[in-house]
């Protein structure tokens, strides 16, 4: 009972947080451009096997901080970036995580952008 409580609590608090429901993590089309002043966050494949590739656009000279997190909110995986250039792509492989629902999050100065990801 205390666990579905604490993911309740969670769940609640990323959607406040972010002033709206989570958006799917969807793999952008090609050809398609992002706007000077548009953030975006994109994770694919999704679900995965563990092998997750993410583009990170509009963060531009920031320091940002990666991270991934478990369905409670413990931090899984964390990494902070700096000097980012136009368009920056990580690969991360997550295979040893248990399968089940994580959360990508990156965070810049007084902006965040979260990402759900399923790995099966």
């Amino acid at each position: 009972m205390l666990a579905l409580l604490r993911i309740f609590l969670l769940t609640l608090l990323t959607t406040v947080a972010l002033a709206g429901p989570l958006a799917p993590a969807q793999a952008q089309p090609p050809g398609k451009t992002v706007a000077a002043d548009e953030k975006a966050l994109t994770v694919f494949p999704n679900p995965s096997t563990g092998i997750v590739h993410i583009n990170i656009n509009g963060f531009e000279g920031r320091k940002l901080e990666l991270r991934v997190l478990n369905v409670i909110g413990t931090v899984m995986y964390r990494e902070s970036l700096t000097e980012l250039r136009d368009r920056y792509t990580r690969t991360l492989d997550l295979s040893k995580f248990a399968n089940g629902l994580y959360y990508v999050k990156l965070e810049a100065d007084n902006t965040s952008e979260m990402r759900k990801l399923v790995i099966r």
